[in-house]
């Protein structure tokens, strides 16, 4: 699945029913985010087209399957939130890294919250979607190994794997969703807390034994 922003810009184009049809595009896609990040989660195709100032007919014809509107408005949130190639100041001490890591991803995930409650309300319904979380898990995973990439790389090579299972969990979006929707914390108590576990984490995978062993 591709996690992309909007399409091509063709607003030079000659041929206006393409710019035309573009922009319409383009609407119907962003107020498809709109609505969920106001906490629609799951915003029906009346409530779309109506919003965006089009006939629901205008709609199904970019979009002849809802499922392809919530993917391209899912993508869209993606492009905005993640940046994969982001760079990681590697000198930054371990425990100033630690605590940048968690306050970047407390606020992204944060803003980022509604989303994650509408895919997984229609990943039944937009099988891609349900892709995309899979594909978005495993770069959130790749961008804990660059941020800890000097300490990992000294472990043992049987002992990374474990170490880097237990960072991913730790600075999961499962852990943020824990502490805001079932813990009901407030974004600050959250944030809080999470900086309070992350840190004892990161203090046990890369000190004493764990350096020279299989991490428990």
């Amino acid at each position: 699945m591709k996690i992309v922003g909007f399409p091509v810009d063709v607003s030079l184009s000659q041929d206006g029913r393409i710019v035309g049809g573009q922009r319409i595009r383009q609407s119907l896609v962003q107020t498809t985010l709109d609505l969920i990040q106001a906490g629609d989660v799951e915003p029906s195709p009346a409530i779309i087209a109506s919003i965006a100032g089009v006939p629901a007919t205008v709609l199904f014809q970019h979009f002849p399957r809802l499922a392809d509107l919530y993917e391209a408005a899912f993508d869209l949130s993606v492009s905005r939130a993640f940046d994969p190639d982001r760079p990681v100041d590697r000198a930054v001490p371990l425990a100033k890294r630690t605590a940048l890591l968690v306050s970047d991803r407390a606020q992204t995930f944060e803003q980022w919250l509604p989303v994650w409650h509408f895919a997984q309300r229609v990943c039944g319904v937009a099988p891609a979607v349900g892709r995309g979380i899979a594909h978005l898990r495993q770069q959130l995973r790749e961008r804990v190994a660059v941020w800890f990439a000097v300490e990992l790389d000294a472990l043992e090579p049987r002992a990374r794997e474990p170490v880097l299972d237990s960072l991913d969990v730790a600075f999961g979006f499962e852990r943020w969703m824990n502490m805001r929707d079932r813990l009901r914390l407030s974004p600050m108590n959250a944030s809080r807390t999470w900086r309070f576990e992350a840190e004892s984490i990161v203090q046990r995978a890369f000190t004493g034994p764990r350096q020279s062993g299989v991490a428990a």
